[in-house]
């Protein structure tokens, strides 16, 4: 297996912010919701439409493996809708016994990028991190990620407070379905 070399950004923020980004305006709204335990298949396919192009490999695991991550009472997942379309979706870890909660997972589907889906995205995110007790929300990203990434973290507020050097499986893409004409 081929390995990838990243520089990954760790990025935190110690206060709550005032201002959230508005929901970009779509023929129907933009509808965010949290999908307690979330069945495997549908955590797969949004983990794989987003991550895929950037390596993740963070949460491919067996079907035991994935279930006692993100079924864990830390683990908040989120899809945000527009219709019947997931256009994006969030995870959060939260540890409140430290006061800390991390966005684990962040991403867009592919189809909605460049629609104004990620500053809002994230937003709720960092809403969602900010939960009772908690005082400090962190979030990593790295070279393989989305080039925008970590400008709109930074935009968004966060603080880097270290980067280190990695290496990543590379993940084969799956190559496009032929479509019938």
């Amino acid at each position: 297996m081929a390995l990838l070399t990243t520089t990954v950004t760790s990025l935190q923020m110690s206060s709550r912010p005032e201002d959230m980004t508005p929901a970009p305006v779509f023929p129907e709204p933009i509808v965010v919701q949290e999908e307690p335990r979330m069945p495997l298949e549908r955590y797969r396919a949004l983990y794989r439409a987003v991550g895929e192009a950037h390596h993740w490999t963070s949460r491919l695991l067996p079907d035991d493996d994935l279930r006692r991550e993100i079924h864990s009472r830390a683990i908040r997942l989120f899809v945000a809708s527009s219709g019947s379309a997931s256009v994006g979706w969030f995870e959060i870890e939260t540890r409140p016994a430290i006061g800390e909660s991390r966005i684990v997972h962040l991403g867009v589907m592919p189809e909605f990028r460049g629609r104004g889906v990620a500053g809002f995205l994230l937003s709720q995110a960092i809403q969602a991190g900010f939960s009772d007790g908690i005082s400090c929300v962190s979030i990593e990203t790295n070279t393989l990620d989305h080039p925008a990434a970590l400008p709109l973290y930074l935009k968004h507020g966060f603080k880097p407070y270290a980067t280190r050097r990695v290496q990543t499986p590379a993940i084969e893409t799956r190559p496009a379905r032929a479509t019938a004409t």
